[in-house]
């Protein structure tokens, strides 16, 4: 998958179905010590403050939380 700063996304995790926009991306150690990328993405909660979450960017785990794009103004 093809992501980059500023795309919009939306993922499934155990806090339910979320989106928001990607803003950063970086190379970081996994908890299998392997240098992987992580996605930073900043979306809102029920109170409607931003909150940053990182999500481990394998393959895998994106395919796992159901991670897609989605145009800007759906978020």
């Amino acid at each position: 998958m093809n992501l980059n700063i500023n795309d919009a996304i939306s993922w499934t995790s155990a806090a339910g179905s979320l989106s928001g926009y990607i803003t950063n991306i970086c190379l970081n150690l996994n908890a299998a010590n392997q240098v992987v990328a992580w996605i930073d993405v900043t979306t809102l909660n029920d109170a409607g403050r931003e909150y940053i979450v990182r999500l481990c960017a394998t393959e895998q785990n994106l395919k796992a939380m159901r991670v897609a794009k989605l145009n800007a103004e759906t978020v």
